[in-house]
């Protein structure tokens, strides 16, 4: 029997850098229980068991972060229920919890064995080449930026699944309003582009739609009520890799960041082998702007390399002539050892003669 998978998937954008992902973790569904034991102790770092029994809690990435970076604040306001008993702890407290529920998510990425999938889309630079000036009627030529990172994905997704020889189903989280099930509504447009996928390769560049349907059967949006484990920890990883990927400080980047990088679908490949995540499994667009990126980092690792040669070089010529010059300094003291050896010899000899 082939194995069985889920690719728990949501969206996150910061609007101040312009940077829009869809990303989330691909679980075999024999782990999922392991998932869902995971989040359940991540939960009891916030809240009592009694708490999250009565109330049904929900895992809110941005909520954490808010009330973190707003915990030496004496008016934290705009933060749901649920995380109101957390604002009123000591700084020192909420700080301790933070760190605690990130190292527990990672223990829980580590044990239940998932894969990540994400698409960053640099909006500005998508805009920049697709949107066209008044000159030619300001005409916009770019499809949704939902619909292009679910299709981006769900590509990698299907190679994931043939790698691995088995089948796969999304579980989106939902964006409709209470009640909303329009056409127009945002889930029922998204599972439409899925199914397009699936019947015409809407979207797809290097898998044809055979292969698609072969592995990818169905997909579904759930709200966030419905407390699934896998979308709450999506929630944090599409947050987290758009912080990763938006993060030009090295000491800014987060254990938990370096985690999803890492476990980012990489091909099938090691890692050692051949890094190939930048095309599976952290996927940013448009790609020419990351290759741009990638040249420009060769290039200055390139001009570090050759400095660091010329320096090599520099510092090899300084100790040839220390060496050259300890050479002739030991040849000298040989001489002086010899000419004081003949000395004492000279000396031996004048003695033996006085004596006589």
């Amino acid at each position: 029997m082939k194995d069985e998978y889920i690719l728990y998937l949501d969206e996150s954008e910061f609007k101040n850098t312009k940077t829009f992902a869809i990303a989330g973790i691909a679980i075999k569904k024999g782990n999922i229980s392991l998932l869902e034991q995971g989040m359940k102790e991540v939960k009891k770092l916030i809240w009592s068991e009694e708490y999250i029994t009565s109330n049904n809690p929900i895992l809110h990435c941005t909520e954490l972060q808010k009330v973190f970076s707003n915990r030496k604040s004496d008016d934290i306001t705009g933060v749901k229920d649920e995380y109101q008993e957390l604002i009123k702890l000591p700084a020192e407290d909420i700080e301790k919890i933070y760190y605690q529920v990130y190292g527990k998510l990672s223990q829980t990425l580590k044990k239940a064995d998932v894969t990540v999938f994400s698409c960053i889309i640099k909006i500005q630079q998508l805009y920049d080449l697709f949107f066209l000036d008044k000159n030619h009627d300001g005409i916009h030529l770019i499809d949704d930026k939902y619909h292009i990172a679910l299709q981006k994905i769900i590509e990698n997704f299907t190679h994931y699944l043939s790698v691995n020889d088995g089948y796969g189903d999304v579980v989106y989280e939902s964006r409709n309003a209470i009640g909303e099930n329009s056409a127009k509504s945002p889930d029922v447009k998204l599972i439409n582009v899925y199914h397009k996928i699936q019947a015409n390769n809407k979207g797809i560049v290097y898998t044809d739609s055979i292969a698609i349907q072969n592995r990818n059967r169905t997909i579904v949006a759930y709200p966030k009520n419905e407390n699934i484990a896998g979308l709450q920890l999506a929630d944090f990883v599409a947050y987290n890799i758009i912080k990763l990927e938006c993060c030009k400080v090295e000491q800014q980047i987060t254990d938990f960041m370096k985690q999803i990088h890492r476990i980012s679908y990489n091909g099938g490949h090691s890692i050692s082998e051949k890094d190939q995540r930048s095309f599976w499994g952290m996927r940013v667009l448009p790609s020419y702007m990351r290759m741009e990126e990638l040249i420009s980092s060769n290039k200055s690792l390139k001009n570090a390399y050759a400095n660091v040669k010329k320096e090599r070089n520099k510092l090899k010529k300084t100790i040839d002539i220390k060496d050259e010059r300890i050479k002739q300094l030991e040849e000298q003291v040989e001489t002086l050892k010899l000419e004081n050896e003949n000395l004492k010899n000279l000396k031996k000899s004048v003695d033996t003669d006085t004596d006589n």
